[in-house]
């Protein structure tokens, strides 16, 4: 499994919407890094965040 994946990636993986995809990757705290305009999200540490943010709209 890659440590790092793309929005797209995380989009499929997850079954959700690219817009909402980009939307949680914004969102405070989310296990992203930017690296100029790209959106690299660290997929281990996405679950963690999701199970942390239960409950909460975005």
């Amino acid at each position: 499994m890659k440590k790092i994946i793309t929005v797209k990636e995380f989009s499929k993986k997850y079954s959700l919407g690219i817009n909402f995809a980009y939307q949680l990757a914004n969102a405070e705290g989310f296990p992203m890094i930017k690296t100029g305009r790209k959106i690299n999200i660290l997929a281990d540490k996405v679950d963690e965040w999701l199970e942390k943010n239960i409950g909460k709209q975005f």
